[in-house]
């Protein structure tokens, strides 16, 4: 979907700027609005009963998200934060029933955004439960610098988002070092050989 055309059709939408670290929603909140990310990134994070954190996804530019909570109406299962400075539109409840109701197609691409969505969560899950904790661990890193190469993700983060430990990920991420498969840059990282990562273990 679009922003370009999101805004045309619904012109009375909310901005919203967040610095990095500030919370978009907390779990447990109760929706108010769907929100389309216009430049930066949010992490989605859940909490556990014994305070455990893990680290579930990352929304970027025109992705949508807080869309599942509102149309299923239920509070929010996770919390959304600004890993780096974010822009954000936000649209009403009765924007969107208005705008569904005028404008099928975007009912439709809700529609085609939830099923996706849930196809990903599928097979994310399936890979988490076949590959051993230095491959999630290898594919992770991949995942994570290619598809948002300006975050710098720090061991903790890669840890919770390939439901692993910090100190398997530090393992892991000094012997890449050492055997020249990544090369770090102050807090950041730069994978030099991604095929020799991948078989890492």
């Amino acid at each position: 979907m679009e922003l370009s055309h999101l805004k045309e059709i619904i012109p009375n939408y909310k901005n919203i700027t967040l610095k990095k670290g500030e919370i978009l929603y907390h779990e447990g909140d109760k929706p108010e609005y769907v929100y389309f990310l216009e430049s930066g990134l949010v992490g989605l994070f859940h909490i556990s009963e014994n305070g455990s954190e893990t680290f579930l996804r990352v929304f970027s530019p025109n992705n949508i998200l807080g869309h599942r909570s509102f149309f299923a109406e239920e509070n929010y299962h996770a919390t959304s934060m600004a890993l780096c400075p974010t822009k954000i539109v936000a649209i009403s409840k009765e924007q969107c029933q208005n705008t569904c109701s005028q404008d099928p197609s975007f009912l439709k691409n809700i529609t085609r955004i939830l099923a996706k969505d849930l196809r990903e969560a599928e097979l994310r899950l399936a890979g988490l439960q076949d590959k051993t904790a230095g491959q999630r661990i290898a594919e992770s890193l991949v995942y994570l610098k290619l598809k948002y190469p300006q975050k710098t993700w720090t061991r903790k983060e890669i840890a919770e988002y390939s439901c692993s430990t910090y100190e398997t990920v530090t393992r892991l991420m000094t012997k890449a070092e050492k055997e020249d498969i990544i090369k770090k840059i102050g807090r950041d990282f730069e994978i030099l050989d991604i095929q020799k990562l991948l078989k890492l273990k």
